[in-house]
This record gives structure tokens, C-alpha cells and sequence, in this order.
């Protein structure tokens, strides 16, 4: 009897030892369809489609608004039918979006529970061609947002005072870029997520759960965990430069982050200064724009790599696009104050736009200064065709004519020191952030070898 029992105790543990290999396979897989699902062209598009729509109710919002804010405009059916679908697809849209980003974070979590094995094959391709997609909309989405944030912020700080700001029309601009922002950086943080692995072990059965706690052990994968994988930095081109880093104290941290932001700062102001000064004109111009807009890039990449925090990154996004129009500002308005001129001009033709301020084509007269360019535009408000004005402008061309004198670049030095504040503290709390979380994850060199040294 009893050899009788340890016989069916041990065939009992190899259909055990059997059945778990079957097991963590199933495991696998399932997380393996996961991960598909959650990056599914139907999770892709009906996100696209929610944020249009969010986009879409804010300005009927707007433009309701608009109708009920300003003289002349009309208040009727119209005005209202625009306020009550914006406020309709607003929060609809809204309590959608929140309702898939809840499944979304469900999705993610029994992936953490179930892992997901080495993909190869057909689930790679799938994979791969579903990031690809997801990367191709949120870099659009990007670039969408880029474009309404300069033209929100250029209308904002928009010095002619026959056409004042319209806080509705900016607005809605600036409301637009931020929902297209916020968009385009989540979706890239979830595509970063989920990565195909392209390094296989070898094909046990077992190997779904040992990679999944190999992944937990890694160094560094506390850190960027939200991120989904260890973002790309100029730094790490060099591996003693990289080694350099990690092994930074804490004010040298920040000193080196408040550094690196001010000299990003420094070309928005030189991208103004020096083609008034040294000379270069628009090509110069546009020349230190790009260099400027390639530094602060390669710097919030620095900042996500070193100091992954979510509010800091976005608020560095925004400053530093909102420096760019506020570059060209300054760059126009210096370039009238060193050599603008009183130019007679006559009105050739007035367009009205649906939304905005009319804008007026205007030829030179002949009268007062005399400019390179013969077709001018300005926004104007009253005038007729035939009417004769005089206008603010560089005789080069090389900045839109104005209906005033400027008198100065305080609107540029106010404008570039808060966005330039907003960078460096931002800069300074990503660095504080990033130390920390290295000291708590035993990632900072430099306290390890203190600690072990202490020790002996």
C-alpha cells in the first residue's frame, strides 16, 4: 500500500511538472493578445475620433461665444445652436475618452499579471506595424499642435493696436494645441510601452514568466516605467559622458540642468539680437531658429531621460514652443525699430474672413519711405478699397508693416523671461525628481560607492 501511494504522489507531480509549462504558455499568450488589443487600429481610431470631436465642441464653444461677445455679430438660432452642441459634445467626448483610458489601464495591468512571451513571427509584424501607426497619428497630432500653439501665441502677443487680441480666437488656439499635445505625447508614451523583444532565450516553456521577472529586476526599469523603455538621449552616444552623469551629486544635477536650459534660453534671445546687430538679416534668422529649435528638442529629451516626470515635460513642451513665436516677435519688432519708416500706401483690395478682423492689400503710393516689396497686407478694420493710410514698415521686407510706431522690446523681455523661467524650474525639478528616484532605486554611482565605502 504505501509503495502503492508514493507511485501516485509521483505521477501526480510529473503531470504537475507537465501541466505548469502548459500553463505559463497560456499565460503568454493571452497577455500576447493583450498587448495587441490594446494597440488595435479600433483603440487607435476611436481615439482619433474623440479627440476631433473634443476639438470640434470647443469651437463651436468658441465661436458661440464669439457671436455673443461681439458687436455686429449675429445672436440668433446660430449663436445658440453653437453653444448647446459644444457644450454637448464637450463633456461627451470627455467621459468617453475617460472611459477608454479605464479599460486601457485594465489592459495594462493583466498584462503586468500575465506577461507576454518573446514575440516573433507574424505577432512581431503585427506588433510592429501597429506602433508604427500609433507613432505616425501622435506625430501628426504633434505637429498639428506646434502649429495652433504659434498661431494662438502669436495672436496673443500681437502688438497693432487697430486689431486687439481676441482672448476667444487665441483661445480656442491655444485650447486646440494643448488637447493635440497632450494627445500626441500620450499615444507615443503608450506605443513606447509595449516594444517587440527581439532578444529570444532559447524556447522553454517557462521562459514567458523568467523574462517577465527578469524585466522587474532590470536596472533602471523603476524609472522609466510610465515611459515603457528607456528614452534616447544625445548623452548616451558617449558611454563615459553617460557614466559621467549617473554619477552626479545633487547640486551638480541641478547646476548642470539650470545650465544646459540657459543656454537654450540664451539662443531664443540671441535668435532676436544678433541679426539686428551683427547682421545676416532673415536667412540669419531662421538659421538660429532652427539651431534653436533642435537645442531645446535634444534638451527635453535630456530632461525625459535623466528626470521622467509628466508635468514637468509637458510644461517644458510648452514653454519652449511658446518661445519660438515670441523669438519672432522680438525679431520683427527690432527690426522696425532700427530702420521702420512712414510708408503712404493705397488700399487695392479688403478681404473678410469668416472669424477675425478684416485684412486689407495695400500698394505703396510713392509717398514717404520707400519699401523693396509692392505687395503688403495688414489687418484693417473700416477701410475701403481706395482708401489711402499710412503704415510702419521696413523698407528690406523683412517684417509685416504695422499701423503704429513700435516703442519698444518690452512685450519680447516679458514674454521670454516667464517662458524662460517656466524652463528652468522645470528644468530644475526634473533634476531634483530624477536624483531622487535614482538614490531610492540604488541607480546613483556615486552614493553606492560612497555607501560601500562607508561600510569598510
Amino acid at each position: 500500500m504505501a509503495d502503492r501511494g508514493r507511485e501516485s504522489m509521483a505521477s501526480a507531480a510529473e503531470n504537475d511538472d507537465e501541466a505548469r509549462p502548459a500553463h505559463d504558455d497560456a499565460d503568454a499568450a493571452y497577455g500576447e493578445a493583450l498587448v495587441l488589443a490594446e494597440l488595435a487600429p479600433r483603440e487607435l481610431w476611436s481615439r482619433v475620433a474623440l479627440i476631433v470631436g473634443l476639438c470640434v465642441g470647443g469651437g463651436f464653444l468658441a465661436s458661440g461665444i464669439y457671436d455673443y461677445t461681439h458687436v455686429g455679430r449675429p445672436k440668433g438660432l446660430a449663436a445658440n445652436l453653437s453653444l448647446g452642441v459644444g457644450a454637448a459634445l464637450v463633456p461627451a467626448t470627455l467621459a468617453l475618452l475617460l472611459t477608454l483610458r479605464g479599460k486601457s489601464r485594465d489592459r495594462r495591468r493583466l498584462i503586468e499579471l500575465y506577461g507576454v512571451a518573446d514575440q516573433r513571427g507574424k505577432s512581431e509584424q503585427a506588433l510592429r506595424g501597429r506602433r508604427a501607426g500609433w507613432m505616425t497619428v501622435c506625430v501628426l497630432a504633434l505637429c498639428l499642435a506646434l502649429i495652433f500653439l504659434a498661431g494662438g501665441l502669436g495672436q496673443a502677443f500681437s502688438s497693432d493696436p487697430y486689431e486687439e487680441p481676441d482672448p476667444t480666437v487665441y483661445g480656442a488656439l491655444l485650447a486646440w494645441g494643448a488637447i493635440m499635445t497632450a494627445a500626441g505625447c500620450a499615444g507615443i508614451a503608450k506605443a513606447r510601452r509595449f516594444r517587440p523583444n527581439g532578444s529570444a532565450i532559447g524556447g522553454s516553456s517557462a521562459q514567458p514568466r523568467l523574462m517577465r521577472s527578469s524585466a522587474r529586476l532590470a536596472p533602471g526599469a523603476g524609472l522609466y516605467t510610465r515611459l515603457g523603455s528607456r528614452p534616447a538621449a544625445p548623452h548616451r552616444l558617449s558611454p563615459r559622458l553617460h557614466a559621467r552623469i549617473e554619477r552626479l551629486s545633487e547640486p551638480a544635477a541641478v547646476a548642470l540642468a539650470t545650465a544646459v536650459t540657459l543656454v537654450g534660453c540664451g539662443l531664443a534671445a540671441a535668435t532676436m539680437l544678433v541679426p539686428r546687430y551683427v547682421g545676416g538679416g532673415r536667412p540669419l534668422f531662421w538659421v538660429l531658429m532652427v539651431l534653436t529649435g533642435g537645442y531645446l528638442f535634444c534638451l527635453l529629451m535630456e530632461l525625459t531621460h535623466y528626470g521622467p516626470r509628466r508635468r514637468y515635460l509637458l510644461l517644458v513642451i510648452f514653454a519652449g514652443i511658446a518661445l519660438m513665436p515670441i523669438s519672432a516677435y522680438g525679431y520683427s519688432t527690432s527690426v522696425l525699430l532700427e530702420r521702420g519708416e512712414w510708408v503712404h500706401v493705397e488700399v487695392t483690395a479688403v478681404h473678410h474672413h469668416a472669424k477675425g478682423g478684416p485684412t486689407c492689400d495695400l500698394r505703396p503710393s510713392g509717398k514717404g519711405g520707400a519699401v523693396s516689396d509692392d505687395d503688403l497686407d495688414i489687418s484693417c478694420d473700416g477701410n475701403e478699397a481706395g482708401d489711402a493710410l499710412w503704415v510702419y514698415a521696413d523698407p528690406r521686407g523683412e517684417a509685416a508693416p504695422l499701423r503704429s510706431q513700435p516703442t519698444g522690446l518690452t512685450g519680447f523681455f516679458v514674454g521670454w523671461g516667464i517662458t524662460s523661467g517656466v524652463l528652468v524650474s522645470c528644468a530644475v525639478g526634473a533634476a531634483l525628481y530624477g536624483h531622487r528616484r535614482r538614490r531610492e532605486l540604488g541607480l546613483n554611482t556615486r552614493d553606492t560607492t560612497e555607501t560601500t565605502e562607508g561600510n569598510r
